[in-house]
């Protein structure tokens, strides 16, 4: 019996034993491995937490991956409104020290943590902080924009389509929106509260810098900030209040810069801007309409093609001569109301004659002006990497040359009136193509996507060569260009040293209303950029974009 009882009091001394190593590996589980764990869990329950950066998103780089928008930083509110006892009296101290009213400063200080949208002054903060209001801390805030802005139209601006929900509504912010959206704030700040709502004595308020945000990806364009930053001065320089301008690089047709005027601030726009706006301007004098986008009659710079067409086809030769009787025309008037007299087709493309032009389209006819028109592209306003908002990949150009039964209509579209439309970045691959001895290359914007380590995500390949006109033509049509700037009607776009060429444009689009035109490239050698300027209410190409060009290209074929 005695030996039975020792039997099962051994046996469950030694379940006592196993239970109490269980219970001291538990607890020592506990304390070493999950207690760094259990302690966060149990921290984050007793805290709260607001973005500093507003909002999470991925950057908007240029070709040499420079930032072209700047997350700058201002001193703003943060409130904490769980940790604020007395809200009417903090309220009136917020309200006197941020110069609003006491109603709203109390808003401000109940519901869910929140930032003040107001940047705070040198002042303002020292005062705020010799305060030290419960549940009210100063800090640094990242605000997403520029100032100065730069390729506003390009870049786009963001606005909400909920509450503290920003989405890109327009640019490369709302095409690329959902390979910018970041997942969680690189910076933060946190409040660490007790169960009664207490700031917890040595922890209270945190800033919190947050491991990468893999979700984010930054867009690379082809863009050149340098080169863009010299347009915007060019045409703010000019007084530029309703234009265009792109700059493409010749050999791939890469758009290094794309300006449009009236500018808007780059940043976030709180609420939902109306359509109405976006197309037009704002009682604040702001446009968000890009006009590099926008569909124009481009006047006789639309001439260019006719020159390579009629070339081409051999319906011309640049020593032909024409007469040109000025106003008394029976096709169509000249500027000049004398006229030229006898003038050859060279002289006619360097003073723009129209009563010569007209003649040449009547010549070519209406099929092969659509036929060499498409070949330079003006049958697709795609642009790789960004695809015009709203376009299925073709303009209407060709159905409105198939109106051009009756003469008189053959005779507009030859000089570059209506039905003849294109847009600015367009007229620029037209101009680049000649320049590259006949070459077209569709237009590039976007070069990659790149992952939040610097990784490719994706690329966006330049389009492929395909030739328009044949070397032989294309040369010709430079020697006529160069004409222009040296003797004809763009002497105020000749670029020293090096020379250029172009073609200038007056587009009449009402009784009294003239859009100027420029396109054309530099150096005449080895040709590396070409610009086209549109200016709305002009009062020729020649004076009013002409200069623009020159001061453009003189400028950026300085950069190295």
């Amino acid at each position: 019996m005695d030996y039975l009882i020792k039997k099962r009091t051994a046996a469950l001394f030694g379940l006592f034993i196993l239970a109490f190593i269980g219970l001291v590996t538990h607890l020592a589980y506990i304390q070493v491995v999950s207690g760094p764990r259990l302690s966060r869990q149990a921290l984050s329950q007793q805290s709260q937490v607001v973005s500093l950066e507003v909002p999470p998103r991925g950057q908007i780089l240029d070709c040499r991956l420079r930032p072209l928008i700047v997350e700058r930083e201002v001193w703003r509110v943060v409130v904490f409104p769980a940790a604020v006892a007395d809200k009417t009296g903090e309220a009136g101290i917020l309200a006197a020290i941020l110069k609003t009213g006491s109603r709203e400063a109390e808003v401000y200080l109940t519901g869910s943590p929140k930032v003040i949208p107001s940047d705070l002054s040198a002042e303002q903060v020292a005062v705020l902080k010799k305060q030290a209001l419960p549940g009210v801390v100063v800090s640094r805030f990242k605000l997403r924009g520029r100032k100065p802005p730069l390729a506003s139209h390009l870049i786009g601006y963001l606005g909400q389509d909920k509450p503290d929900n920003w989405v890109g509504k327009t640019g490369i912010e709302a095409y690329y929106d959902s390979y910018l959206q970041g997942s969680i704030p690189e910076l933060a700040a946190r409040i660490y509260l007790d169960g009664k709502g207490r700031v917890i004595p040595g922890l209270g308020y945190r800033l919190e810098y947050n491991v990468i945000d893999k979700a984010r990806k930054d867009i690379v364009l082809t863009i050149d900030r340098d080169i863009q930053e010299i347009v915007e001065k060019a045409i703010d320089n000019a007084g530029v209040q309703n234009g265009a301008v792109v700059v493409m690089d010749v050999d791939n047709g890469d758009i290094v810069a794309m300006a449009s005027r009236p500018d808007f601030s780059l940043g976030l726009k709180p609420g939902i801007v109306p359509e109405s706006v976006y197309n037009g301007t704002n009682t604040g004098g702001e446009s968000f309409l890009n006009h590099c986008l926008s569909l124009y009659q481009p006047g006789s710079v639309f001439k260019v093609i006719v020159t390579a067409a009629a070339i081409e086809e051999d319906i011309v030769k640049p020593d032909d001569v024409f007469l040109c009787i000025g106003e008394k025309d029976d096709i169509v008037k000249c500027y000049k109301k004398e006229g030229h007299g006898l003038i050859t087709f060279s002289q006619a493309v360097a003073f723009s004659c129209n009563p010569v032009f007209a003649r040449v389209g009547l010549e070519l006819g209406a099929k092969r002006l659509i036929s060499y028109a498409s070949r330079f592209g003006l049958d697709t306003d795609n642009i790789a990497g960004y695809e015009k908002p709203g376009s299925k990949g073709r303009t209407d150009f060709a159905a409105r040359l198939s109106r051009i039964a009756q003469r008189y209509n053959l005779v507009n579209a030859s000089l570059g009136q209506w039905p003849v439309e294109a847009n600015v970045v367009q007229i620029t691959a037209v101009m680049a193509a000649i320049a590259n001895n006949g070459v077209y290359t569709s237009p590039r914007l976007v070069r990659e996507i790149r992952n939040y380590d610097g990784t490719t995500s994706s690329q966006v390949e330049a389009g492929p060569g395909i030739r328009a006109v044949s070397g032989k033509t294309a040369r010709t049509v430079q020697t006529m260009l160069q004409a222009v700037t040296k003797s004809g009607t763009g002497q105020q776009a000749y670029v020293e040293p090096g020379g250029s060429a172009g073609k200038t444009g007056s587009a009449q689009v009402g009784q009294e209303k003239i859009d100027a035109w420029f396109s054309g490239y530099a150096p005449i050698n080895n040709p590396r950029y070409a610009v086209t300027i549109m200016v709305t209410n002009g009062v020729s190409g020649g004076k009013t974009a002409a200069p623009i060009f020159k001061e453009i290209m003189e400028k950026v074929l300085q950069l190295k």
